[in-house]
């Protein structure tokens, strides 16, 4: 349903099989977005502020194995990281205040990156089409993003909600990557993920498998799938402790990775993997 609000309801509440963690080098205390490559590396990126930089980790001990220069680029924002094909996609969309005019998706060989410690870059820059104003009222500030993944030949950004009062909305675009093109984004739909906070309910970070959504909160997992036009939500899965999950990406069905950025009052930067099962 194009433009509509698809209200989910909660069907399982619980915690995980089983969650193991581990502390990541100091370089990754921003980390912000990760992808599993293959059974022996992931790759990482850290927030905006710092160098445009591709980590590469070995999945057991959550270890550096290479750092990647991305040329032609700055990381303003950079929020998450996804993949498709040869190519890793990187989301310059962070937006905390809803004033940016300078949105990009950042295209990149995984191929190239694996070869080479300095690489070069495809550039789409974006707007949204329903943002009129830099920044909007604070009742519309729902242009900020944490979160893009590819799914069915499409990425996908779902945004974080900032609105005051805060309505809990998640507002979904579809769309496909356009070298050197500046595209006018579309709001398809619109997903209600909960109404305490953003520091409860606002999409953080998100990944594709299987015909499945896995998007992640400050404080949770949410698996949805998609069916003739609507999310249903068929999993949520509450972390055991609270803090700055911004990171997430599937390995296999309801095995993920979830890294969470430093935070002095709650800790470490970690990286966890997790069964959902």
């Amino acid at each position: 349903m194009k433009n509509g609000y698809i209200f989910l309801f909660c069907i399982f509440s619980f915690y995980a099989f089983s969650q193991k963690s581990t502390i990541l080098s100091e370089e990754l205390k921003e980390i912000s977005g990760i992808q599993f490559l293959n059974d022996t590396l992931l790759v990482a990126h850290n927030d905006g502020g710092n160098q445009p930089l591709l980590y590469f980790l070995n999945p057991i001990n959550g270890k550096i194995i290479k750092r990647v220069f991305i040329q032609g680029v700055k990381n303003t924002d950079w929020e998450d990281i996804a993949i498709a094909g040869d190519f890793l996609f990187i989301g310059d969309f962070g937006n905390n205040n809803n004033k940016r005019k300078n949105l990009s998706i950042i295209r990149v060989s995984w191929k190239d990156a694996l070869d080479h410690d300095t690489i070069s870059s495809d550039l789409m820059t974006f707007e949204y089409s329903n943002q009129e104003a830099f920044p909007p009222e604070k009742k519309t500030m729902n242009f900020d993003a944490e979160c893009l993944l590819f799914a069915n030949d499409f990425l996908w950004i779902f945004t974080k909600n900032r609105t005051d009062p805060f309505d809990g909305i998640s507002n979904v675009y579809r769309f496909q990557f356009q070298k050197n093109k500046h595209v006018i984004l579309k709001k398809e739909y619109a997903i209600k993920i909960g109404s305490k906070s953003w520091m409860f309910d606002s999409v953080t970070g998100g990944d594709f498998l299987n015909d499945c959504f896995y998007l992640i909160t400050y404080n949770r997992v949410l698996k949805y799938s998609l069916n003739k036009g609507k999310f249903n939500l068929l999993k949520q899965y509450y972390y055991k402790e609270y803090n700055q999950k911004e990171a997430i990406t599937v390995i296999k069905d309801d095995e993920i990775y979830v890294a969470n950025e430093f935070q002095k009052l709650i800790g470490k930067q970690k990286i966890y993997r997790i069964s959902l099962k």
